[in-house]
């Protein structure tokens, strides 16, 4: 399980609190351990010699006795005194030499006294013992001393472990994510973010690891947008020689005067008119993939605004022999930009005048779809959109098969610049497959109350 990140604030603090707490506790430590161990001291060395006189109380009379307890108390660094009392008689059996020294019967300065009694003799004489054993105390210096030098140690190898730690969950890993980012200046995202137990600094690693992967899917998506872009360069110099060809082969012909001039004529304006909206959808595309102007919104009449855009695609109608059924409430209005709305609806009417056959009608209706909402559906009679094509209908240069009779002219502009003028205005375009054949496209619109 991974362990929860440690901020800066709280490995600080932890870390002052632990080199004030510890080496105070490591020298107090430090200062009752000397203190019990000097204490320890003494009370063996008193019952060591106490122990000797015990075990040698039957012959506490005799010099060898007396000459070892002296040797014995001047090993155990001590000074001492017998003194046996019986029922007639008091006498001193040994006194150590600093003590006959005026200190007889008196504790000396810097000594403490320890008294034991011992009973000696036999049944019939009894006598007692009077041990006095003068002792050093205490060191008042050295547990101090002790408690300093335990405090000090604790306190530096606390430091030390602070140091480290700092070290490898800080420095360590900024060093290592500098090292990445200049990778990254250099121009190469695929880079290998350490990781880190303190929380900021694995916040800075995480949001590099973010701006890596964001640079990645940036330089990807430009790197498709620069293909999709040549793609529809090359895509539109190739499109555009068609109806150039044309235009000049008819204009040639009447200056020829071969053919009918009128139906010359009116091929060449046709020509025309598809040439002025494939350079028109170019720079749609371009301006609304650049500029992005804000829409301007008002009210207009589905009605009227169907009828306009009929009327500016009457030369590919006449040419043709298409025609427009409309079916619709008149009085339904929508909230569109008039212009943006014209051009995709234009694109979308062009679109199925393109894949219907000569004379087959085009049939726009139109409706209310709630009471938000106003849904314009355009339904032709021709081949319907290939089902591997329709998922990608609306990107950029992708073509359909045309009708029979009708010149693949196109782009592929149309479909994907029309759902970007819409979606600029909070319309959405959708297209499908009818079941009887041919394509149904919906225009859905906010309504005008």
């Amino acid at each position: 399980m991974r362990r929860a990140p440690v901020r800066i604030r709280t490995f600080l603090l932890g870390t002052v609190l632990v080199l004030l707490v510890l080496p105070t506790l490591a020298g107090g430590a430090g200062w009752l351990i000397e203190r019990d161990h000097q204490r320890a001291s003494i009370r063996e060395r008193l019952n060591a010699a106490a122990a000797y006189l015990t075990s040698h109380r039957s012959e506490i009379h005799a010099p060898a006795t007396i000459h070892g307890f002296a040797r014995l108390v001047d090993r155990f660094d001590l000074l001492g005194q017998l003194v046996i009392i019986g029922p007639s008689e008091k006498a001193v059996l040994y006194v150590s030499p600093s003590l006959e020294q005026g200190f007889q019967g008196k504790t000396p300065p810097g000594r403490d006294d320890d008294r034991r009694l011992l009973e000696v003799g036999t049944t019939k004489s009894r006598a007692t013992l009077v041990t006095d054993l003068y002792y050093r105390p205490a060191s008042s210096t050295t547990a101090p001393l002790v408690a300093l030098l335990s405090g000090l140690i604790v306190f530096l190898a606390g430091l030390a472990l602070a140091v480290w730690l700092a070290g490898r969950w800080m420095v360590a890993p900024l060093a290592r994510l500098s090292a990445q980012v200049d990778k990254v200046a250099g121009g190469e995202l695929t880079i290998d973010v350490p990781r880190s137990r303190i929380g900021e600094v694995a916040n800075i690693a995480q949001a590099v690891e973010g701006m890596t992967d964001a640079l990645g899917e940036t330089a990807k998506r430009r790197a498709e947008a620069d293909e999709a872009r040549r793609f529809l360069v090359t895509s539109i110099a190739h499109d555009l020689r068609t109806p150039l060809f044309a235009l000049r082969g008819h204009l040639q012909a009447i200056g020829s005067r071969l053919g009918d001039p009128g139906v010359h004529l009116e091929r060449a304006e046709a020509r025309a008119d598809a040439l002025e909206r494939l350079i028109g959808n170019l720079f749609a595309y371009t301006r609304d993939d650049y500029a992005q102007p804000a829409p301007q919104l008002e009210a207009a009449p589905v009605a009227g605004l169907l009828g306009e855009v009929a009327v500016g695609l009457e030369h590919t109608t006449r040419l043709r022999d298409n025609t427009f059924d409309f079916d619709g409430d008149r009085t339904l209005a929508v909230i569109v930009d008039r212009d943006r709305f014209k051009r995709a609806l234009t694109n979308v009417l062009d679109n199925a005048l393109h894949y219907s056959p000569p004379g087959a009608p085009i049939h726009l209706s139109w409706a209310a779809a709630g009471e938000s909402v106003v849904q314009i559906t355009v339904r032709d009679h021709g081949p319907g959109i290939d089902p591997d094509v329709l998922p990608h209908v609306f990107e950029p240069g992708i073509r359909g098969t045309p009708a029979a009779g009708s010149a693949d002219n196109g782009a592929g502009l149309g479909l994907t610049i029309a759902k970007r003028l819409l979606e600029h205005q909070h319309a959405t375009l959708t297209v499908d497959n009818q079941q009887t054949g041919g394509a149904v496209i919906i225009l859905t619109l906010q309504r005008a109350l």
